[in-house]
């Protein structure tokens, strides 16, 4: 539910930030009826001679990057609030939030900050260690806490000078006990240019997922089990590799039916070998709202059969390759064969929130996250067998 906290959250800060302006603004449209918002009565304004600000890294949220960057005061990050607000607003991975807050401000002295009023939020104050700054007609808001604040993961990517901010993969609370069949696929095509079996028809593909829609499931993302409980028929597509006909084929399919797909990809291969996605094709299947871009290792070699380093570089350093193309953070690493060992189950945790196997049934919330079951669908699976892997879906 943490994703769907976010944008009514914001609705009542933007109305805060507007009102903050010296100049007239606009006339604002009113918040939802189950937000109920109070703006602070106190917010740190500091003149240009005594404002010192260096300028911090490139910041991304959401896969928007924000055009300001960051600027740093009294050693605490800082982000233009109407950017770093407006990327959560305006992402595609949150379309699903209705779920109003009530937002007030505490008023009593905060002991680090006299001055500061601390956001109150569904009746529990957060209090700020760095209170918002506002210069040249312009709000700014530390980063690291108002991310804390709203579960809001942060990769940071040293080599480059850049933070990741990704919201609905920090902090989830699953329910448990509830069937959600996974389906694995590979290429959609009907060019067999490799294992055939691992080709599923275009025309196969458009009638399961007719078949889907028309008999009430619901594809959604590994984002979206901490809210599984709002879907009837909870069930998730994958596809292993990242061939190109997924962004060909596949794609133009999952948009006729709107139906969410998550596919994980070999980051070496991205842009490199031409049956493969090029970094810009995944950066737009991730950006169009319908795609989950998650990690399958760098080079698809079978992790149990490597060492302590060589699994650590192949796990960290696709999980960064992948944020670096789509501006989000993977937290789902597929193993390549399905192979894995206590080793890879271990790093795996320090880095994602899941592991996946090849195979194996029907995955239930509350599994082993580390070893997660899917189902194989092939070429030559019938509709009546699709139908009965995901026929328990949400019981």
């Amino acid at each position: 539910m943490k994703k769907k906290k976010i944008i009514t959250f914001v609705l009542g800060l933007l109305i805060f930030l507007n009102a903050c302006q010296k100049q007239p603004s606009e006339p604002q449209v009113n918040p939802p009826q189950t937000t109920s918002f109070i703006p602070p009565s106190t917010i740190c304004e500091v003149s240009e001679p005594e404002l010192v600000l260096e300028p911090g890294d490139a910041v991304t949220v959401e896969g928007r990057l924000l055009e300001s960057g960051s600027v740093i005061y009294n050693d605490c990050l800082y982000v233009k609030a109407t950017e770093f607000l407006g990327a959560l607003d305006s992402s595609p991975h949150s379309n699903d939030a209705t779920l109003g807050l009530t937002i007030t401000w505490d008023h009593s002295q905060n002991e680090q900050n006299p001055q500061q009023s601390d956001p109150i939020i569904n009746g529990k104050t957060y209090p700020l260690n760095h209170q918002m700054l506002f210069y040249q007609d312009a709000a700014f808001l530390p980063l690291e806490e108002f991310c804390k604040l709203l579960d809001i993961s942060i990769l940071n990517d040293e080599d480059q000078g850049h933070l990741y901010c990704t919201s609905g993969i920090k902090n989830l609370d699953i329910p448990e006990g509830i069937h959600v069949p996974i389906l694995m696929y590979h290429a959609v095509s009907d060019d067999l240019w490799g294992f055939s079996e691992l080709f599923v028809s275009p025309s196969d593909m458009d009638a399961q997922l007719a078949y889907l829609v028309d008999n009430g499931y619901d594809p959604i993302f590994f984002e979206d089990l901490d809210h599984v409980q709002d879907y009837d028929k909870p069930v998730i597509l994958t596809f292993d590799d990242g061939y190109l006909d997924n962004y060909t084929e596949l794609y133009p399919l999952l948009q006729k039916h709107n139906v969410k797909a998550t596919i994980f990809v070999i980051t070496s291969a991205m842009g490199v070998s031409q049956r493969s996605m090029t970094p810009a094709q995944v950066k737009e299947l991730s950006d169009s709202g319908l795609v989950s871009i998650q990690s399958h290792t760098v080079s698809h070699r079978e992790l149990s059969s490597l060492d302590y380093d060589q699994q650590l570089a192949e796990i960290r350093d696709s999980k960064l390759e992948v944020t670096r193309m789509t501006g989000r953070e993977p937290h789902v690493l597929c193993y390549p064969s399905g192979e894995r060992n206590e080793t890879t189950q271990e790093l795996t945790s320090q880095y994602y929130n899941f592991g996946i196997d090849m195979n194996g049934g029907l995955y239930t919330t509350g599994d082993e996250p580390t070893s997660v079951s899917r189902y194989y669908v092939s070429r030559f699976t019938s509709i009546g067998e699709f139908a009965s892997m995901i026929a328990d879906a949400g019981q």
